[in-house]
């Protein structure tokens, strides 16, 4: 399945990243944690570099977000894109395989075919616009394979390899309350996250100059070394200047939906020249945007 290019999109993104440099002090972290229950339980947290918090009026704000445990969904693909580029370079080449044959059969795709072959940034475009599982399992074999030198390994051993590196990765930037099982976060036993914890790896996301560049797109198109020209669009729709839900001041990040999760999303917003990262869980697909508005204002309004 190909996608149809459109280009029309390029000054948008120049102006999200001019946005996104005006960060100059210190960026600010808000969790937002949204149930799918009678009531919805929110909680924010100020992780603020120059050590000042700045609550959010009319907001229960909590230091203690880590007992509020969901599955992650594709929020998950920001953990494996910066696992990955912990040990390949964004221009190496992958060749997908048989391992795209690992996902679920309703999982989101970035429709890859069998001997495609194309960089690992162009990957990581996969991965996180379209929020490509295909993507995710070719990036972490081969990433797998390379970690270890032998790619001899079968798939499921790149992926359990691949996966330790995941959570090393994950402690080692201080998301202490997560476990990552699968590289697409496809609800798996075992597996969870938090939104304090995926905030914090949203944060390191918007530090990675490769990733923070995709995540802030909303479309991109790509001509692969096999020759094959994709354009794919982003299932963040408050990058989408068609959308009702688009914002200017949001670069990225992240969107993701399971049955343990429910709808989801990690996003980042420059207002007043700071930078928010913000987290909803458990939401609807629709609601998601719409919470995501209501924190961007009330930031705005305080």
């Amino acid at each position: 399945m190909e996608y149809q290019n459109n280009n029309g999109n390029y000054d948008n993104r120049n102006r999200r990243k001019s946005k996104k440099k005006k960060r100059v002090y210190y960026k600010a972290v808000c969790i937002v944690l949204c149930l799918l229950i009678a009531v919805a339980a929110l909680g924010i947290v100020n992780l603020v570099r120059s050590g000042k918090e700045s609550p959010i009026p009319e907001k229960k704000v909590t230091q203690n977000n880590e007992s509020f445990s969901f599955g992650p969904a594709s929020t998950a693909k920001m953990i494996t894109a910066l696992t990955v580029l912990d040990y390949c370079s964004p221009d190496d080449e992958m060749r997908v395989g048989a391992e795209i044959e690992m996902m679920h059969d309703d999982s989101s795709r970035a429709w890859l075919m069998k001997g495609d072959t194309l960089t690992v940034r162009q990957l990581l475009i996969a991965l996180m616009l379209p929020s490509g599982n295909d993507a995710a399992y070719t990036l972490a074999v081969n990433t797998g394979k390379k970690i270890t030198g032998d790619n001899g390994l079968s798939n499921a051993q790149s992926i359990d390899v691949f996966m330790d590196k995941v959570n090393q990765k994950a402690k080692s930037l201080g998301a202490e309350n997560s476990n990552f099982v699968v590289p697409d976060g496809y609800d798996a036993d075992g597996q969870y996250t938090t939104a304090y914890d995926l905030a914090i790896i949203a944060e390191a996301c918007l530090d990675d100059p490769c990733i923070s560049d995709i995540v802030a797109t909303y479309s991109s198109y790509e001509r692969w070394t096999n020759g094959r020209e994709v354009t794919y669009k982003n299932t963040n729709e408050l990058l989408n200047p068609g959308s009702k839900y688009y914002r200017p001041e949001v670069i990225g990040l992240k969107t993701g939906t399971s049955s343990l999760g429910g709808a989801c999303i990690v996003f980042a917003a420059v207002i007043n020249g700071n930078t928010y990262i913000c987290a909803v869980m458990g939401s609807t697909e629709d609601d998601r945007f719409q919470d995501s508005i209501d924190i961007i204002d009330a930031i705005k309004n305080q």
